[in-house]
């Protein structure tokens, strides 16, 4: 996911936020872009898939076997790979991959999603600076 931190603030416009507001202020941009990408993506979705989904998620042991059993020699994939090039070996990468090959299988426009929204995210924020930054003064 994307980083939100003292450079995003920058880049729209916040950089003059007050520092006892600024970690609210990113979590309430990241929570919003999560819920916008979690609208947009459902759109497309069964409630099948958005259910195995949530499980996904949640680290559903039962569909987490099966997904990992489904990738045949997962340990080879190039997914994979780069996830234990970042983040080591263990359940995390585990997790990370099963929703990495989920996403590709029923949401390949997963990574639009995310900019688009995020894009959006962006450009709301920086219309609207002037009038945050005198409501958090």
């Amino acid at each position: 996911m994307y980083k939100f931190d003292d450079s995003f603030l920058e880049s729209v416009g916040l950089g003059g936020i007050p520092a006892e507001q600024k970690q609210a202020f990113l979590q309430y941009a990241q929570d919003q872009l999560e819920v916008r990408i979690g609208e947009k993506m459902s759109e497309g979705l069964s409630d099948a898939q958005l259910d195995e989904f949530e499980k996904i998620i949640d680290n559903d042991k039962a569909t987490m076997d099966k997904w990992i059993a489904g990738a045949g020699d997962y340990k080879n994939d190039a997914i994979y790979q780069k996830l234990t090039e970042s983040l080591g070996e263990g359940d995390e990468v585990l997790s990370d991959y099963v929703m990495a090959k989920w996403l590709n299988q029923n949401c390949p426009q997963y990574q639009q999603i995310i900019d688009d929204s995020l894009a959006g995210l962006r450009s709301e924020i920086t219309a609207n600076k002037d009038a945050l930054l005198a409501s958090m003064q």
